[in-house]
């Protein structure tokens, strides 16, 4: 091979690299383009993100103590048309404005995935019905009454019920010296778990009335309109559930919390969200990857 043979294949060698690495410089400039336009593009859909997040939030000052509220709306039922119009506007959002809204009002609860969650709260309280002797289990074919409160009657004004319940403890030296004999159905709850359930007095023979039957018996429930049906079965529910999440005392290592706020039930839609909440954050738990869980045991046991 002679010398001119030689240099001619370093030349086309050489050719050959440099073509390769121009190739490369210009594919990875390209590349490295396309990233920094889609960060622009991202920064760019954030920012309007955040603006619409904080027009929503000007438009519904008056209301944003109805977002938890919002929250199950949007997940049980976005395409109602609502009574209470945060409702509507919440649901009218795509999910990751929803979640920068609820950011910004300072909440930590995101947006709820999937509707199973409802039926189970409600079999998981029933089955508290059945261990705690709170009743009757009136939630039959699937919670019909409490469900046709929404259904049926959301646009109906919310009264609250009525102090009819006879105390269980009958010495009770705060509630005697401001003479109030009778209870609502919320506090006889509370007394009945504390009385009765935690054995804090021996009743023998003389048991109290389970709070259920209790209600259903002393308000006739079996003969009145649906309504008042559908208003008593809310309160009982939302109630033992609260309850029923207070005696826990223990952090759940995968829940998220639909916090609560000053909000004030006005209808029987209000109220639905209300005992929705009280049931998802007393019975729900969210399914977390292992990493997740891990991680959040490592931080309880830190703190203990």
């Amino acid at each position: 091979m002679s010398l001119a043979d030689i240099i001619q294949i370093i030349i086309g060698v050489l050719s050959l690299v440099a073509t390769i690495t121009v190739s490369f410089a210009i594919y990875w400039l390209q590349l490295r383009h396309e990233k920094e336009m889609q960060k622009i593009i991202k920064q760019q859909e954030h920012k309007e993100l955040e603006e619409k997040a904080k027009l929503f939030l000007m438009d519904n000052e008056a209301e944003l103590n109805y977002l938890p509220w919002c929250v199950i709306a949007a997940n049980v039922h976005r395409l109602d048309k609502h009574t209470r119009e945060i409702y509507n506007s919440f649901c009218r959002c795509p999910e990751e404005l929803q979640n920068e809204i609820l950011k910004q009002a300072g909440f930590e609860m995101k947006s709820i995935k999937g509707q199973i969650w409802v039926n189970d709260c409600i079999e998981a309280l029933k089955e508290d019905i059945r261990k705690y002797n709170l009743g009757r289990d009136y939630l039959y074919e699937g919670a019909k009454y409490f469900h046709r409160s929404y259904e049926r009657y959301r646009d109906l004004k919310w009264t609250d019920t009525p102090r009819v319940f006879a105390p269980i403890c009958k010495d009770n030296y705060i509630r005697n010296s401001f003479a109030i004999d009778k209870l609502d159905i919320g506090s006889y709850i509370d007394e009945y778990f504390y009385y009765f359930i935690d054995k804090r007095i021996n009743f023998k023979k003389n048991k109290p009335m389970p709070p259920i039957d209790y209600a259903w018996y002393s308000q006739n429930l079996a003969k009145i309109d649906e309504e008042m049906v559908c208003m008593w079965m809310m309160e009982l529910i939302r109630n033992i559930a609260i309850i029923i999440y207070n005696r826990s005392g223990v952090e759940k290592i995968n829940a998220e919390i639909l916090e609560y706020t000053d909000a004030q039930v006005e209808t029987y839609e209000d109220k639905y969200y209300a005992t929705l909440q009280a049931l998802y954050n007393a019975y729900y738990i969210k399914p977390m990857d292992e990493k997740k869980v891990s991680h959040k045991k490592k931080k309880q046991k830190s703190r203990e």
